[in-house]
């Protein structure tokens, strides 16, 4: 260790004690130990003396604690300490650091004053901490053209060479709009490419627990000479969310915002889990950490995407249709590969391989040029180009692919699709929320294409996914009355995704395009949108509220089930959208919340999930008397006195044995019964029974993570004040759109109202005692046992 921690006061004239146990012996007025080496607990700096103050007089004075400080840092400092400077050297490093902090946090327009002092503070500390996540451009959009030279070097060591005249002549500084015109003048696709995705954010931060290894980040805010560094990285969802706040302040950035987005997808049509600066990072998996491949793939993808090209058009109208027939984005090549579908119709829980060979080629190509190496790069080597509207396309025929009528998106990647504290879902799980984000997005995408100016080629590997999906909904059903024909429609749509992506996984792109125009995406708008609108219609419950997501099975090879969940508040803030419900029902459902079980009276506000309490030790792992009755292998095995499937307890209640906690681990057991020839032919004749009934006993696959197991951390009872901020935008929006539309002005003051009252449940409208914290401050949630918790880096601050 060549760097130590440090602390030092100033202002005190007193004893220094090193021992913790100096606050005991002070409390009990005896002899205080002296000040020496402290082994074996831990350290502490403690000061003693006394102090006398005269009337309406005051002292005050500084304890400080620092880190990786080296040799030559505590040589100068202990030189301000015996130089008395130290506390007036602090002091103004102090006010310094509070300047600047408040200069950074003006760029994204924290600085606000109206009548509610409260409310500012607030808005404050949610800028704050929204910088802290995703970022701020330090100098607006001006741009260090040495900056940006480092970065297309970094990205692709051909691009920079090829235009090292060009970059060596920029200006040392010049404006974004000036360097996008300088860069379309040469005519390079690849470095308007890299221009669009360069996004001088500085100030980010990691987020998340670093205890997992998806969250393992550095923190790059300035160099070795207190320089600030143009530099971000985050988890995929923590950045883009953060970056839709901040490109309110700075709206010009939000093309190249959609860019970096669009570009870090797959050819399949998902996401990688992190994004730097230095470009795209996935997991790789470790055998020895079971938790190597759980990062982010489907999660957020069109929620984020829809929101980061409604703002463009909000700020920019035009900009995106602009730019959907300009062959200029790409794929990322990452090294994961989806199962087929029969496949994952097999083991829904276990979709996705890493594929060694895919990744070693892909770090070849890194090695070779740059970050860009993780691109697709078509049967030449070059990086693999296709035009912004095939991308927007592609994101779209995932989601599609995975449709279930009458249940939403089928979460089939091993991955959430919104919130994590219901993670336990993916790969049984349908999600609602994720289809009503996706009608949005179709019709988002539909009024795009009206200001389509010709045809756009695409990929014909994508051609082809999207003319088998639209035929594979026209020749459907647009209601599945039974079964199967869910199944059928199923099918059809799974397979297409799955021959697409076999083709892809196989040969990459062809090179070869087709064109299609404004007809074929209305076409697919059209004839999804009518089988959204059904299931929209179906998931309304008789409470008036939406159910959120469903379990789905297969019992047989033409059958698809579909199982109800509890309610749960995501469904509710995403079927708010506007456009799903008219404005009556939009005020229905949110009156419906407040006398809902998900409403908690105590804090005026709304927990994630139903808080079903948990059944009793005693009243878990119980199997029904009638299938022990129906199952010979389990009744033979107990005769036998083997213990290694089912136990009897002392009254007679039959259980799982205890090892078995898990689906995989009760098919262990059983594969090693059916080696032996006494157990070969009942194993086989009750497998797929037994597995039912343990199933049924322990409902895995209803398990929502979280919100169902635990009592913090958007536990059991928890409010989840990213999920309540987010309700507080949808009501918002709702109002608004409402109002635009001419809608029943009763049906509006409603919702104006609805507003007002989930805003009065938020933290900063409560007392200290109340919220159980500072109420100004963001909070990530509130158990029902205690105040809120963890402070700070929550996702409710871009909202």
């Amino acid at each position: 260790m060549l760097r130590a921690t440090v602390a030092w006061s100033t202002g005190f004239e007193g004893r220094v004690l090193l021992d913790p146990a100096a606050v005991g012996a002070f409390e009990a007025a005896v002899e205080l130990p002296a000040p020496s080496l402290v082994v074996g607990v831990p350290g502490a700096y403690l000061l003693h003396g006394g102090v006398d103050l005269a009337a309406e007089s005051s002292t005050s004075w500084r304890v400080v604690a620092d880190v990786d400080l080296d040799h030559v840092a505590i040589v100068a400092l202990r030189d301000e300490l015996r130089r008395g400077v130290a506390g007036d050297v602090l002091a103004e490093a102090t006010r310094r650091t509070g300047v600047h902090l408040a200069s950074i946090t003006a760029l994204a327009d924290a600085a606000q004053r109206t009548g509610d002092a409260v409310a500012c503070a607030h808005h404050v500390a949610n800028v704050t901490y929204n910088v802290m996540r995703g970022g701020v451009p330090l100098d607006g959009y001006r741009i260090d053209a040495s900056d940006f030279a480092s970065f297309v070097r970094q990205r692709n060591r051909a691009v920079a060479d090829r235009h090292a005249a060009w970059i060596d002549a920029l200006p040392a500084t010049l404006e974004r709009r000036e360097l996008a015109s300088r860069i379309a003048d040469t005519s390079d696709v690849h470095l308007v490419r890299l221009g669009d995705e360069y996004v001088p954010f500085s100030f980010s931060r990691r987020h998340g627990d670093p205890s997992r290894p998806w969250n393992q980040f550095s923190i790059k805010v300035a160099d070795g000479d207190g320089r600030p560094i143009v530099y971000f990285e985050g988890n995929w969802r923590d950045v883009f969310q953060n970056w839709e706040a901040l490109c309110a302040s700075f709206p010009e950035y939000l093309p190249g915002v959609v860019a970096m987005f669009v570009d870090a997808s797959t050819a399949d049509g998902h996401n990688p889990y992190r994004i730097t600066r230095d470009g795209i990072d996935w997991e790789v998996p470790d055998p020895d950490d079971p938790w190597a491949n759980i990062g982010y793939w489907g999660d957020h993808q069109i929620v984020y995407l829809l929101r980061l090209l409604e703002a463009t058009d909000r700020y920019l109208p035009g900009e995106i249709a602009r730019r959907l027939t300009t062959r200029s984005c790409t794929y990322a090549d990452v090294p994961y590969r989806i199962a087929a579908y029969d496949e994952m119709i097999a083991d829904p829980k276990s979709t996705i391989t890493f594929d060694d060979d895919v990744a070693a080629r892909v770090m070849a190509r890194v090695d070779a040029i740059g970050s860009d190496g993780k691109m697709v790069v078509g049967a030449d080597g070059e990086i693999v180009l296709v035009s912004l509207l095939e991308k927007l396309l592609v994101s779209a025929l995932a989601k599609l692919s995975n449709f279930v009528p009458g249940a939403g998106i089928w979460m089939n990647t091993q991955r959430p699709e919104w919130n994590d504290a219901n993670n336990a879902l993916v790969g049984y799980g349908t999600s609602m929320v994720t289809l009503f984000h996706l009608h949005r997005y179709l019709d988002h995408l539909r009024r795009l294409v009206d200001e389509l100016p010709h045809d756009v080629p695409i990929s014909v590997e994508v051609a082809a996914w999207l003319d088998e999906v639209v035929d594979a909904l026209a020749t459907a059903p647009v209601v599945a009355d039974s079964d199967r024909e869910r199944r059928a429609l199923m099918d059809r749509l799974g397979r297409a995704a799955s021959s697409y992506r076999s083709t892809m996984y196989a040969h990459g792109f062809s090179g070869e395009t087709t064109p299609i125009g404004r007809s074929a995406v209305v076409g697919l708008h059209d004839v999804a949108v009518g089988h959204l609108d059904a299931t929209i219609r179906a998931n309304r419950r008789p409470d008036g509220l939406v159910h959120s997501y469903h379990l789905i099975g297969f019992p047989s090879p033409d059958t698809a089930t579909v199982m109800d969940l509890p309610e749960m508040l995501e469904g509710q803030v995403a079927a708010l959208t506007p456009g799903l419900l008219p404005p009556g029902e939009q005020v229905q459902l949110v009156d419906a919340l407040f006398t809902s079980a998900l409403y908690r009276a105590d804090q005026r506000t709304f927990v994630l999930a139903r808080p079903d309490v948990p059944p009793s030790f005693l009243d878990k792992n119980v199997i029904p008397p009638e299938h022990v009755d129906r199952n010979l292998l389990i009744r033979e095995l107990l005769a036998a006195g083997d213990r290694s499937v089912v136990v009897v307890d002392d009254v007679g209640v039959h259980r799982f044995a205890s090892a078995l906690v898990t689906e995989d681990a009760l098919r262990t057991a059983l594969d090693r019964l059916s080696q032996q020839e006494r157990w070969t032919s009942l194993v086989d004749e009750h497998r797929s029974a037994t597995l039912d009934t343990y199933e049924l006993v322990f409902r895995h696959r209803a398990h929502l993570g979280r919100s169902g197991s635990m009592y913090a951390y958007e536990g059991i009872g928890s409010i989840y004040w990213h999920m309540v901020t987010k309700l507080l935008l949808a009501v918002q929006e709702a109002a608004s759109a409402a109002f635009d539309a001419g809608a029943d002005p009763d049906d509006v003051v409603r919702l104006v109202a609805a507003y007002r009252r989930v805003r009065d449940g938020l933290g900063f409208k409560k007392s200290g005692s109340e919220f159980g914290a500072i109420p100004i401050d963001p909070y990530s949630h509130s158990p029902a046992h205690a105040g809120a918790q963890q402070p700070g880096m929550t996702g409710a601050v871009n909202e």
